[in-house]
């Protein structure tokens, strides 16, 4: 499986507000759970999945403060006319 996509890694946090980030992060977790329930997975490797989702999710947060910050210090640049 190539999971490789043709986006820049800016353009999900131009895309998105940080809300519905979050939503749909919590709605893939959700389903994440219950596909896991219906597969036949040790607690071993759910805890592992459940691990990689926090991880996921702490790098996409940590990717949209520092774009949040980049995109305020740019504003900060631009000059009023």
């Amino acid at each position: 499986m190539n999971l490789n996509f043709d986006h820049s890694a800016e353009e999900l946090f131009d895309s998105y507000l940080e809300e519905d980030i979050s939503l749909f992060l919590w709605e893939m977790y959700q389903c994440w759970l219950l596909e896991l329930s219906q597969m036949d997975k040790t607690h071993q490797e759910v805890e592992n999945r459940q691990y990689f989702f926090q991880l996921l999710a702490a790098h996409v947060s940590k990717n949209l403060k520092q774009f949040q910050q980049k995109a305020r210090a740019k504003k900060e640049d631009i000059p009023l006319q």
